[in-house]
């Protein structure tokens, strides 16, 4: 895995980990614009983006727990149509939040260097 890598998702995760780990209490759409700006600008999101990719994958936003064994382009397509969806329905990245979405894929994307080198 690269070190830009590590370095983008490490810097997201002490970055956000508090405001995606909050749970109920609100958290401001400054910040989670913030959040999808920074996924974008750290190329966390995907160029190339098939709806029909995202359907195949969308069960592990049902159950988070299942996003700890999640590849990387999966982990960055969830991002990705989440945030595309968010355009159109806002609050959805919010609600991805509460349910604990969020959090996993930013842990996900924080341990993947470690289990890839080890």
């Amino acid at each position: 895995m690269n070190h830009q890598f590590m370095k983008h998702t490490s810097t997201l995760y002490t970055k956000y980990v508090n405001d995606l780990a909050c749970g109920e209490r609100p958290i401001s759409v400054c910040r989670i614009n913030e959040f999808m700006d920074d996924l974008a600008k750290d190329s966390m999101l995907l160029s190339e983006f098939k709806w029909a990719d995202w359907y195949q994958n969308s069960h592990l936003v049902d159950r988070p727990e299942y996003i700890a064994d999640a590849t990387l382009h999966e982990c960055k397509l969830l991002l990705t149509a989440m945030t595309r969806l968010e355009r159109f329905s806002p609050g959805v990245m919010d609600n991805m939040r509460r349910q604990g979405v969020l959090l996993a894929i930013i842990e996900r994307f924080n341990s993947l260097p470690l289990k890839l080198v080890g």
